[in-house]
């Protein structure tokens, strides 16, 4: 089955179509100056998590692409919280040979994948590749594709 039919509209991500404008608007009431802000964020020194920032600019990519974006999350009650979070899911839009393909989006340089790794075995049949978009190089995790952010117009 497709993405869209097991939608479910209760649960919602939000994403700016320009990036900019989101940092403009997410750092107005703070004293620091527009150009002040990007320096922070190009010299890895803003004291924040710029995972929002980060994920909205991929959201941007991904959309340009011509991909319809989906997430998934999986709550634990026994634990009280999510045990599977996957930012985005697209698809391959093959009529024949169905397949999502799951993207982690990280930040930072270290980073745990194992959320992926529980989506990846609980929908095995239905996935094709598995992808983290870091701010590293191109290599491999296990047999997860781990790109650079340039390259997600590749996918």
């Amino acid at each position: 089955m497709g993405l869209s039919i097991k939608e479910n509209r209760a649960y919602v991500k939000c994403y700016l179509g320009d990036t900019g404008l989101l940092v403009s608007h997410a750092f107005d009431e703070n004293e620091l100056l527009e150009d002040e802000v990007y320096k922070q964020i190009l010299g890895d020194k803003l004291n924040m998590n710029e995972g929002m920032l980060y994920e909205n600019a991929i959201a941007q990519m991904l959309t340009v692409n011509g991909h319809k974006l989906y997430f998934y999350t999986q709550y634990n009650t026994e634990k009280h919280r999510n045990d599977i979070e996957i930012d985005f899911l697209i698809s391959n839009n093959s009529k024949l040979k169905y397949k999502m393909f799951p993207i982690e989006v990280k930040s930072r340089k270290k980073y745990s994948i194992e959320s992926l790794k529980r989506f990846k075995e609980k929908y095995k049949a239905r996935i094709g590749e598995c992808y983290v978009i870091h701010p590293r190089n191109l290599c491999f995790k296990e047999d997860i594709v781990c790109i650079p952010p340039y390259m997600t117009i590749c996918l």
